[in-house]
């Protein structure tokens, strides 16, 4: 059985969702302003805002931070006064990147306990201990948890310890018992005796309520003489004189029986109509054969609980010793009955067996064997003696009365909680309030990290806001821009969608919403956000290309060229703009009028990165290797270091098979530029397989596996080195994975951005 639980009066920390309202609610009386100047909260938003103003950033962050601090510590708080208990957990969570402290720790102990995450509760508790040894609530928590799993020996030091520092009945009642548990006797008749004297006055409760973990805990001896004294105390309170009579008739042995049976009379004096007085009392005159006496207190049992199939048992045994057979084997089948309905077949094997000597007492010789089959079937099941079957039945009886100490879930239950009206409309106004705080303090600290390019920060700091209110003034729309400044698109995407939902003429959102959504790949919504646009989308270059990229991968291409064409003629002295028409261009496969147009931006800005590489590619596109040639080496007259550019310039040799050595030394240094490049190891595997050099073929070609696994054509040339060297395992598991790539291939016609992977 759980010990029971140690009532949560205490430490629910610094709870004080009261101390500020909504200074406009309409309908709602104004605090004073002396209650407002006073509050915490409205202080550090004061000073907040007056250093936001005044522009001292370093002032408005610590000033946020405290508003922060404190807003979400109340909402937490009033989460776990709501049961909202999941709620609370991540609002207090949130609370530690502000306040790590033990308070806040426990409190969210408290949280995950109500949602029976023990082992969460216990790591914040522990946590709160190593804070501060000294907190009283993170070491409550503690020994309410082992407590109430009945881990005494680490609950032990945990309820000393409160104990110590805040006492009271519920931490005394605990300990005594964990000291009990443990069999630390003398400390528990030390504990108990310090628990009589702070009491001041006799309480027959007190003694009472010892005596129930006394006996509870196997100490019969100490539980008898705290019931006299209880008794001594108050010899009218009820209950009593039947513990007592229990206690005696489990542990006495048939030489106190007496002693219990008149402690059974002394309670039904008080109470005639105990069914547990007279059941118990009914079995204690069986015992003495006093059968006549035992069925007057039997049948008065019955008629106050007539599905008490244990009460039919003994009735019915009574009534056979007083050879009234009828009514006895009417009582036995009863039991018999009830048994079969869910009861928990205690008495099944002694009713059974009574059942069938009484059948065969009355010559029906055929049922009787059934019966005393049956129970010798139910015999087999059970080991147990006369006497300890007999103890159990009365157990079982016992447990349905309050013999047991009023055991409680523990507060890792998660109780169903019921305010008042008018307290669940307070915590109302108070939470709405709290959420404007809270979303203000982190929009803000978003504005001061923005201020100091600290982008990462600033876009976690908008995020919190949003989560905690989507509507906050300019929220979405800082947000937007800001994660699309730190190139976060997909956290960009859902604020900047609600801002244009509502702000549609807001021409730098509609840009950024369309550009996110190319970046992120969903090229249908970009040409969405930035059709009503298309007009004017030439005067941004940029942008024009990602309008025209998301058209063409929606196979609009016709479209894309128009928009690429009118880029093109109103940018001829604009080298970057033209620039991105050129790329359009190529991506369109107009390789002509793509050379044409980086022609052009070399001749505007000969320096122009990649534009040579362009041309190079779209030569080779119009298989004018030759001249893909020259581009391809003014390209690495301009960056040396570029291994895309020496690569293809290799090719440029290889497809016309001419100056080898030199394809294969250009090839080697675009390597060395980049090691993994896997289409450059490759192409040196196919030339030193073609030379016969078997074995330098298969470790560059083992080298552009590793490098990127999935190129078909890579195992298919590997396979082949691999036969020629006799490895005819390794040949024909590579021709397996160039079969299973080949077949797995997807052939697109989706042209892609220029210029982006190496292979």
């Amino acid at each position: 059985m759980k010990g029971r639980f140690l009532i949560l009066a205490i430490f629910v920390f610094t709870l004080n969702v009261d101390a500020q309202k909504p200074k406009q609610q309409e309908g709602e009386q104004k605090s004073t302003s002396s209650s407002r100047s006073s509050d915490p909260l409205l202080k550090h938003l004061k000073a907040a805002e007056n250093y936001q103003i005044s522009g001292n950033l370093t002032g408005a962050l610590i000033e946020n931070r405290a508003v922060l601090t404190i807003a979400l510590q109340r909402f937490g708080n009033t989460a776990i006064e709501e049961g909202k208990y999941a709620k609370a957990a991540q609002v207090l969570t949130e609370l530690l990147k502000y306040d790590d402290s033990a308070a806040n720790r426990t409190n969210l102990a408290i949280a995950y306990l109500r949602q029976k995450l023990f082992k969460k509760a216990i790591a914040e508790a522990q946590a709160a201990v190593l804070i501060d040894p000294n907190h009283v609530g993170s070491r409550y928590i503690l020994s309410n948890i082992y407590y109430t799993s009945e881990d005494y020996e680490a609950a032990l030091p945990e309820l000393e310890y409160v104990y110590s520092k805040a006492p009271d009945f519920e931490i005394a009642r605990a300990l005594g018992l964990s000291y009990l548990k443990l069999k630390k006797i003398e400390l528990a008749r030390k504990h108990f005796r310090e628990m009589q004297a702070v009491a001041k006055k006799p309480s027959a409760n007190l003694h009472y309520l010892l005596a129930k973990l006394y006996e509870r805990t196997n100490y019969p001896a100490d539980a008898e003489r705290e019931l006299k004294r209880a008794l001594e105390i108050n010899p009218n309170l009820r209950k009593l004189n039947f513990y007592l009579g229990y206690l005696l008739l489990q542990n006495g042995g048939s030489q106190r029986l007496s002693e219990a049976g008149a402690a059974f009379e002394r309670e039904l004096a008080l109470e005639p109509n105990d069914f547990f007085s007279l059941f118990f009392g009914g079995v204690v005159a069986s015992s003495e054969n006093d059968h006549q006496k035992a069925i007057s207190l039997l049948s008065r049992a019955i008629k106050i609980n007539p599905n008490s199939g244990e009460a039919h048992l003994f009735l019915g045994q009574s009534q056979i010793e007083m050879n009234d057979l009828d009514n006895a084997e009417k009582n036995l089948r009863i039991a018999v009955r009830l048994e079969a309905n869910g009861g928990k077949n205690t008495q099944a094997r002694r009713t059974h067996f009574m059942l069938g000597r009484l059948l065969l007492k009355t010559g029906r010789k055929e049922e009787a064997r059934k019966e005393l089959k049956i129970a010798g079937q139910l015999q087999q099941k059970s080991l147990n003696s006369s006497r300890s079957e007999i103890e159990r039945i009365l157990g079982q009886v016992a447990e349905k009365s309050e013999l047991d100490l009023d055991d409680e879930e523990g507060i890792g239950y998660n109780p169903e909680v019921k305010l008042f009206p008018k307290r669940a409309a307070q915590l109302k106004r108070v939470k709405n309030f709290l959420v404007n705080v809270i979303a203000q303090g982190y929009n803000n600290l978003g504005v001061i990290a923005t201020q100091n390019n600290m982008l990462g920060e600033a876009v976690d700091n908008f995020a919190a806001a949003y989560e905690w209110k989507p509507e906050f003034p300019n929220l979405s729309r800082n947000l937007g821009i800001v994660s699309f400044r730190a190139s976060e698109f997909e956290k960009a995407i859902d604020p900047m969608e609600s801002h244009l939902k509502k702000n549609p003429k807001d021409l730098l959102i509609r840009k950024m919403l369309g550009s996110s959504y190319y970046f992120t790949k969903n090229y249908a919504k970009s040409v969405a956000v930035l059709k009503p646009i298309n007009t004017e989308v030439t005067n941004d270059p940029e942008l024009a290309y990602f309008y025209c990229i998301s058209l063409i991968q929606l196979k609009r291409n016709k479209d894309a060229a128009i928009i690429l064409d009118a880029l093109a003629k109103s940018a001829q002295q604009n080298p970057g703009a033209l620039n991105y028409a050129a790329q359009g261009f190529m991506i369109l496969s107009d390789y002509e009028r793509a050379v044409k147009e980086f022609g052009r931006v070399l001749a505007l800005s000969p320096e122009t990165a990649k534009a040579n590489y362009f041309i190079g590619q779209s030569l080779m596109r119009l298989n004018r290797l030759a001249e893909a040639e020259e581009a391809f080496s003014r390209e690495l007259e301009i960056n040396p270091a570029d291994p895309l550019s020496k690569y293809h310039l290799a090719l440029t040799l290889i497809e016309r098979k001419i100056e080898t050595d030199r394809a294969v030394k250009t090839l080697e240094e675009a390597v060395d530029l980049k090691y993994d490049y896997a289409d450059a190891l490759y192409q040196l595997g196919k030339i030193s397989l073609e030379k016969g050099e078997n074995q330098k073929a298969i470790e560059r070609l083992e080298r552009a596996v590793s490098a990127d696994a999935g190129k078909d054509y890579i195992h298919y040339q590997l396979s082949i080195a691999y036969r020629k060297a006799s490895r005819k395992a390794d040949a024909d598991r590579e021709l397996k994975l160039y079969q299973k790539l080949k077949s797995e291939k997807r052939k697109s016609d989706n042209p892609l951005p220029m210029g982006g992977s190496e292979n």
